[in-house]
């Protein structure tokens, strides 16, 4: 089991019952003790399919529940707290992408969006937090959400680091773009760690240092779950040989399986199954709860940001392509789910009037471009004033006087109880 890893705190800003308004100074809260411990350990790995990558990524965890998400090109979002000079990280979508969510709205696991970029996490008891600096902050989850907004390729999201500062997070990533580029990106020392090209022998990642998961697979000594489920991908991805999107895809799933709980002794299940084509747009899952292959084509798919956002419980009974099988987004349904998750895992006593509002600052990021498309349009990762971010932050504190999100703190401060090595 892996060391406990310093998270810090969710800071709750206090009302002030008379008049409703918030309390001059928030009151962090520690809530480590509170949480039940949730053993997580996840596999991701990228096949060179004839110049593009077959994206594939297992999600190994106690937690089951999750959200699939369509989330709209064209729509101003901001961050929740400044950098050291007082900025927000603030842009305007400028791709659409499919997610796979936990929490709910906005709160990425993996995802792809229109431009073939990819990504996925997993747990890392290495990592270290940037400290803070000018950077304006982003939790993990929105920062993937920003990383799928914003960028085609691995470069532009290893770029990204000098626009936003990654805060809150326990894990490494595994991001590949359409031409099959992919980046292991570790935050080690309070800084960035990339592995890319030459320097990344293999496209596979799972809970252990890149460095040192390609030194046991080279070195034939892979004691450990997180190892031996590497050595399982890394083996399987030298191995691939170019045959086209059926067999690519069929060849992803059975290196999931192989690379599974089950199939390694874990003590956790592997909950769900992800392969993302990124050369013809089209992703497949399946769950432990259902293991029927079921596929998403993004040509069926309105990313244009007039048209209502969609949604689906990934453990709906459906089977093959479930395209129209989305529905509009629902705010009762986030609603339900996020009481649900908060319930099952107990991360805060909060009343539904303070999860209503959380919920409603989640989906207040509006639509600002029409039906542009993402080639035409020329909108970019920009930092807005701290008084532009703080007017819609503001509501948002007077309603409910939550901070940062208790579903998202939910989940980071969960997995970090025990890590699988």
């Amino acid at each position: 089991m892996g060391r406990k890893l310093c998270f810090g705190v969710v800071v709750l800003a206090l009302l002030l019952a008379s008049c409703g308004q918030p309390a001059a100074s928030p009151v962090p809260v520690p809530l480590d003790a509170r949480l039940p411990a949730a053993s997580r350990a996840c596999t991701s790995f990228c096949l060179d399919d004839g110049g593009h990558c077959v994206f594939g990524t297992n999600f190994d965890n106690t937690i089951r529940e999750g959200l699939l998400f369509v989330n709209k090109r064209n729509v101003s979002k901001t961050g929740w707290d400044p950098g050291t000079t007082g900025e927000y990280a603030s842009w305007t979508s400028k791709y659409g992408s499919f997610t796979f969510n936990l929490a709910g709205y906005q709160l990425v696991w993996a995802g792809m969006n229109e431009a073939g970029l990819a990504i996925s996490t997993m747990a890392l008891p290495e990592t270290q937090n940037p400290a803070p600096d000018e950077r304006p902050p982003l939790v993990s989850p929105l920062w993937m959400q920003y990383q799928l907004d914003n960028c085609g390729t691995v470069e532009e999201v290893l770029a990204s680091d000098s626009l936003v500062r990654i805060a809150d997070t326990v894990d490494h990533y595994l991001v590949c773009d359409r031409t099959g580029d992919c980046a292991a990106i570790e935050f080690l020392g309070g800084q960035m760690v990339y592995r890319t090209d030459e320097t990344m022998p293999v496209k596979a990642l799972t809970n252990r240092l890149y460095d040192e998961s390609v030194r046991a697979w080279h070195t034939n000594r892979l004691s450990g779950n997180a190892l031996r489920r590497f050595g399982i991908a890394a083996d399987r991805v030298t191995s691939f040989e170019p045959s086209g999107e059926a067999s690519a895809v069929a060849y992803a799933f059975d290196t999931l399986a192989g690379a599974s709980q089950e199939q390694v002794g874990g003590n956790v299940p592997t909950q769900w199954s992800i392969v993302f084509d990124t050369q013809v747009l089209r992703v497949y899952f399946r769950t432990q709860t259902n293991s029927q292959i079921r596929s998403i084509d993004f040509g069926a798919l309105d990313f244009s940001c007039g048209a209502p956002a969609q949604m689906l419980d990934i453990h709906e009974d459906l089977s093959g392509d479930i395209s129209g099988a989305l529905v509009a987004y629902s705010h009762q349904a986030g609603l339900d789910h996020l009481i649900d998750f908060l319930d099952k895992y107990d991360p805060v006593d909060m009343s539904q009037d303070q999860i209503e509002a959380i919920m409603q600052h989640l989906e207040g990021f509006v639509c600002t471009a029409g039906d542009a498309h993402p080639e035409h349009s020329d909108t970019q990762a920009t930092l807005s004033t701290a008084a532009s971010a703080r007017s819609a932050r503001w509501v948002w504190l007077v309603a409910a006087g939550v901070l940062l999100l208790a579903p998202l703190t939910a989940w980071y401060v969960a997995r970090r109880r025990s890590s699988v090595r």
